[in-house]
C-alpha cells in the first residue's frame, strides 16, 4: 500500500489531563480502532504531535537543523566538509512531521463538522486557535520549501482510506501567504468579541498546551504572527500596500507580544512526561554541534555583549585529567580549511554554547513568538518608514529584552557548572547599547545592518528557521562562507530545501507540476533582494 508522507495515518484522539507517559500512550489509540473522540481531545492531540518542532529536541536539531539551517546561518560553527551545502535527506523528518501534524488538523476539522451547528459555534475557539497554530508552522514550511501540499493534504481519513483520492496538489506559496494573512486578520477581529461558555472555557484551558486557555495571549499570538508574515513579504510589490496598512493597524491595536512576560512558547512543566528537552543534550553536544560561530563571538568580544557568558563558554581541552580553559572566547572561522578548523577544536580554543543555560537545561521552552524578535521587527518597520527615533526605541528595547530572555533561561538550569554567577548590570547593558550606537546609523540601510545583526544574535541556535528566513530575505548579516569546491551540486548555502524523494515516487503527477523549481537555487517568493 502506498504511504504518502503528507497524508499518512496518524494518531487520533488525546486527552491531556496529566503528563505521564503511560497516560499519553493510553490516550493515543490506533486511529482505525477509534470510534469516538471530542473536539477538545483532538485539539490537544493536534498540538502535542509536533511538540518536537518547537521544544528543543534531538530529532529536529541533530537530524534536521545541524546540517541545514544552523550551518546556513552560521548560528553554530561547522567543519567545512564535502557536501555541506546540500540538504540531502535532512529535511525529510520535518516534512514527515508536518504532514502528520496536518493529518491531526484534518481530524479536528472532521470532528468539528460532525457536531450540530450550535455546538460548532460553541466550540469555535478550537477552530480559531488550532488554525493560528497550524499557520505558524505552515509559514515555516513555505519559507523552507516554497510551494507545498496544503489545501488537499492530510485528508486520507476523509476519503475513507482511498489513497488515490487523497493525493494532494501543491499550493502556490504566494497564495498560501495571502490565505494565511486573510484568515489571521479575520481571527484577530473574532477574538476581540468571542465569548466562551463556562464548560468550554474550562475544557479549553485544560487542553491548550501553549496558552492555557488565555484568550489575550491568543490575540497577541495571532497579531504577532501577522506582523511576522507581513514583514517577511514587505519587499514583494504585490504586498507592499497591504504590509504598510495592516502593520500600522496591528501596532495601533497594542495586541502584540512586545514584553517578555507575554512570550508565546511551548513550555515544559514536568520531567515526568515526554514533553521535555531531554534529547537536547546529545543533539547539541554530539559531533561538535555546539561550536561557537566566529562572527557572533567577534561582535560580542568587540562590544562587551552582556549575553556572551550566558550563551557561550570558553573553549577547553583535557590534558592528563586536567581541564585547561582557553583564556578568551573564540569562534570557529567559517573561511578556514577543515584541517585548520579541526586543529583549533582539538586545541580547545573554540567556545561552545553554554551547557548550563542551554544544552543541559531540561526546562527550555519551545519558542513560538517572543518580545525581542517583535521589537526588532518593529525597529525594522519604523526604520523602513523613515522614523529613526522610534526605530531606535524598539531596537534598544529588543536588546534589553534579549539579555533578560537568556539570563532568565538559566533560572531553572539543572546543571550549574557553567552558569554565570552574576547577572548583567544595567550599566553593562547600557554600555553595550552605547557601543552599538544605533543613532550613529544615519540611513535606513545602516540601521538595517544593525537590526539584522541583533536578529542573528538573538535567534542563534534557538530559532534557526526564523534566522534562515530573515537572512535570505535581508541578505544580512553579510556572512562569509568558504565555497565547497568538491561539490558539483551546490558550492554555497542554498536558498531552499528540496522535496523528499517520496514525492516524485508516490505523488508524481502533482510533484511534476513543481519539479522545475525543486532545486537548491530557486528562491522563496519573498526573497527578492
Amino acid at each position: 500500500m502506498r504511504k504518502l508522507l503528507y497524508i499518512s495515518l496518524t494518531t487520533a484522539a488525546v486527552f491531556f489531563s496529566s503528563c505521564s507517559k503511560d497516560d499519553f500512550a493510553d490516550a493515543y489509540p490506533n486511529p482505525s480502532t477509534v470510534e469516538t473522540t471530542t473536539v477538545s481531545k483532538q485539539f490537544a492531540g493536534f498540538m502535542k504531535i509536533n511538540f518536537e518542532d518547537v521544544i528543543p529536541s534531538y530529532w529536529n536539531y541533530y537530524t534536521v537543523l545541524k546540517s541545514t539551517s544552523l550551518s546556513y546561518t552560521q548560528a553554530h560553527g561547522f567543519i567545512n566538509s564535502s557536501g555541506r551545502y546540500v540538504s540531502g535527506a535532512a529535511p525529510v523528518n520535518r516534512w514527515d512531521r508536518f504532514y502528520k501534524f496536518m493529518a491531526q488538523y484534518r481530524e479536528l476539522e472532521k470532528v468539528m463538522a460532525s457536531l450540530p451547528a450550535a455546538m460548532q459555534t460553541e466550540n469555535r475557539i478550537y477552530t480559531i486557535t488550532s488554525t493560528i497554530y497550524l499557520y505558524d508552522h505552515t509559514q515555516k514550511m513555505i519559507d523552507n520549501y516554497g510551494d507545498i501540499p496544503f489545501s488537499q493534504a492530510g485528508k486520507i481519513s476523509l476519503t475513507g482510506g482511498n489513497y488515490g483520492a487523497a493525493l494532494a496538489k501543491y499550493d502556490n506559496q504566494t497564495e498560501l501567504y495571502t490565505l494565511m494573512l486573510d484568515q489571521l486578520k479575520a481571527f484577530s477581529a473574532e477574538l476581540n468579541s468571542i465569548t466562551l461558555s463556562a464548560g468550554v472555557a474550562l475544557e479549553f484551558k485544560n487542553q491548550d498546551l501553549i496558552n492555557k486557555g488565555d484568550l489575550v495571549s491568543w490575540k497577541n499570538y495571532c497579531n504577532s504572527l501577522r506582523l511576522k508574515l507581513l514583514n517577511r513579504v514587505s519587499a514583494v510589490p504585490a504586498f507592499t500596500a497591504r504590509t504598510n496598512t495592516e502593520m500600522a493597524e496591528i501596532i495601533a491595536s497594542g495586541q502584540i507580544v512586545d514584553e517578555n512576560s507575554e512570550n508565546i512558547a511551548f513550555r515544559v512543566y514536568t520531567q515526568d512526561g515526554d514533553l521535555d528537552t531531554s534529547g537536547f543534550i546529545n543533539a547539541l553536544e554530539d559531533d561538535l554541534n555546539n561550536l561557537a560561530p566566529k562572527p557572533m563571538i567577534d561582535h560580542m568580544n568587540a562590544n562587551n555583549d552582556p549575553r556572551k557568558p550566558w550563551l557561550f563558554e570558553r573553549g577547553s581541552r583535557t590534558v592528563n585529567n586536567v581541564v585547561i580553559v582557553a583564556p578568551t572566547y573564540e569562534g570557529l572561522d567559517p573561511t578556514l580549511a577543515s584541517g585548520a578548523q579541526t586543529q583549533l577544536i582539538t586545541d580547545g580554543k573554540i567556545a561552545v554554547y553554554n551547557r548550563s543555560v542551554l544544552s543541559r537545561n531540561k526546562w527550555l521552552p519551545g519558542t513560538l513568538i517572543n518580545a525581542p524578535e517583535i521589537n526588532l521587527l518593529l525597529a525594522e518597520y519604523y526604520s523602513r518608514n523613515g522614523n529613526a527615533a522610534t526605530a531606535k526605541t524598539h531596537f534598544e528595547k529588543a536588546i534589553r529584552q534579549s539579555v533578560e530572555y537568556y539570563v532568565r533561561l538559566g533560572d531553572k538550569a539543572d546543571v550549574l557548572t557553567w552558569k554565570p554567577t552574576t547577572e548583567p548590570t544595567t550599566a553593562e547593558i547600557d554600555a553595550y547599547i552605547t557601543a552599538i550606537n544605533f543613532a550613529g546609523a544615519t540611513t535606513p540601510a545602516a540601521q538595517l545592518e544593525l537590526i539584522a545583526f541583533q536578529k542573528y544574535i538573538h535567534y542563534n541556535i534557538m530559532q534557526a528557521d526564523e534566522s534562515w528566513a530573515e537572512q535570505r530575505r535581508l541578505k544580512l548579516p553579510a556572512l562569509q562562507f568558504r565555497e565547497d569546491e568538491t561539490s558539483s551540486i551546490r558550492k554555497t548555502p542554498p536558498t531552499r530545501w528540496t522535496y523528499p524523494t517520496s514525492e516524485s515516487v508516490y505523488n508524481p503527477d502533482n510533484y511534476n507540476a513543481v519539479k522545475a523549481n525543486d532545486n537548491l537555487s530557486t528562491k522563496i517568493f519573498w526573497d527578492v533582494k
